[in-house]
């Protein structure tokens, strides 16, 4: 047998490149409403056998977060998965585990990247409902295009398209769960199933609706055919959410100096990106004014518990910034559908878990240190194959 020459090593690194790049297995959405349906059963059955006081939606959706959905953000933010749960299911169920890998799956309204879906309306019931939806995408978007324009329009020009590009860090699969996450988590309440929430939003839901429906919940009565007024009620909309400001602080985006605003070199691309999120929004509406019953609007406000999870980080500058920027407020209030964590709840559970020794840049750095090790390995693997063939 012949030694592989140089041509077939790249071959091979053609191949891993294209291994890797491959979407998940997408299963059929039948498949996955029964597995999800399942999975909550399983839930409460855990909950009454252990005498849990646990929210059966959190811990359904929680299981089925892996991957960059179970980072330290995530885990913060949208609760912490239970190990004894998994335990559990994978004794009980263990075709369930197929959940944590969805993938795309074609719904009766187009496709939608489920694995972001559940995770986004996993921090939506909990009463964050933008920072891991359309608020962490926009944020993406701006930090793929970051350093490419001079100001917002120059990025709003630059960022045409993204929607349909494949090679977006926000393309349609995205934008679709980050809508659909938001108005599916709006309808789900304490003892509901997410896979009847799930199945009764897309029965005959067209893009109009669903569009319609996250604009109403979003952003409140408005008039999406004033380009200007409605592109910034977006930006706003982001940048004063606190679990986009506290987002938006690790990945170095917010100013302390400022008085706690978002960064003057992040601003552009992070306003194009909102921008081009806006005018497709109001396209898909045809640039209608939204009516909207302001009970119903999802909005988050806590920047007394933003400041004590800041400040629980070991950055009390920060933390007297954030407060100060909003007159020392205490106000926090949750419109829309929350589980059992308040947005309060949320950030002094966060507050805990910094305390408790968590440290954000080590953990990331060991993630790279793994998957780069795990990488070698699977390329040594594959030459070794191709070698003995």
């Amino acid at each position: 047998m012949k030694k592989c020459r140089l041509p077939g090593l790249l071959a091979v690194f053609a191949l891993l490149a294209a291994f890797i790049t491959l979407p998940a297995h997408a299963e059929s959405y039948d498949t996955v409403l029964s597995r999800l349906s399942s999975l909550q059963s399983l839930a409460e059955t855990y909950i009454a056998d252990t005498g849990s006081n646990a929210d059966p939606i959190e811990m359904a959706l929680s299981y089925t977060r892996t991957g960059e959905y179970n980072s330290d953000i995530w885990t913060i933010t949208a609760g912490a998965r239970d190990p004894g749960f998994e335990d559990y299911v994978a004794v009980e169920a263990p075709e369930l585990t197929a959940l944590q890998d969805a993938g795309v799956v074609e719904t009766p309204a187009g496709s939608v990247d489920f694995a972001h879906l559940l995770a986004s309306i996993n921090l939506v019931y909990r009463g964050l409902p933008i920072a891991g939806s359309w608020g962490g995408d926009c944020m993406e978007l701006a930090q793929q295009y970051a350093g490419q324009a001079s100001d917002a329009d120059g990025y709003t020009a630059l960022m045409q398209g993204s929607f349909e590009s494949d090679a977006s860090m926000f393309g349609a699969d995205d934008l679709r769960a980050d809508l659909d996450a938001i108005n599916i988590g709006a309808q789900l309440s304490g003892g509901g199933s997410i896979a009847d929430a799930i199945q009764t939003y897309y029965t005959d839901l067209s893009d109009y609706d669903r569009v319609y429906r996250f604009i109403a919940l979003s952003f409140g009565d408005v008039d999406t055919s004033d380009t200007a007024a409605f592109r910034q009620t977006v930006y706003e909309t982001m940048s004063q959410d606190v679990g986009m400001q506290l987002l938006l602080y690790i990945n170095g985006m917010m100013s302390i100096s400022s008085g706690w605003t978002v960064e003057a070199s992040a601003a552009p691309a992070l306003q194009g990106a909102c921008n081009v999120f806006a005018d497709y929004l109001a396209g898909a509406v045809g640039g209608e004014r939204v009516r909207s019953d302001s009970d119903t609007r999802m909005v988050t406000m806590a920047v007394q518990a933003l400041s004590e999870a800041l400040a629980a980080m070991g950055d009390q500058d920060a933390a007297s910034a954030a407060l100060d920027s909003n007159g020392g407020g205490d106000a926090s209030s949750s419109s829309g559908s929350a589980g059992s964590g308040s947005v309060s709840q949320v950030f002094s559970g966060a507050a805990s878990s910094i305390q408790s020794g968590f440290d954000l840049q080590v953990f990331e750095t060991i993630l790279l240190i793994v998957g780069a090790a795990a990488l070698m390995l699977l390329i040594i693997s594959i030459v070794m194959l191709v070698r003995r063939r």
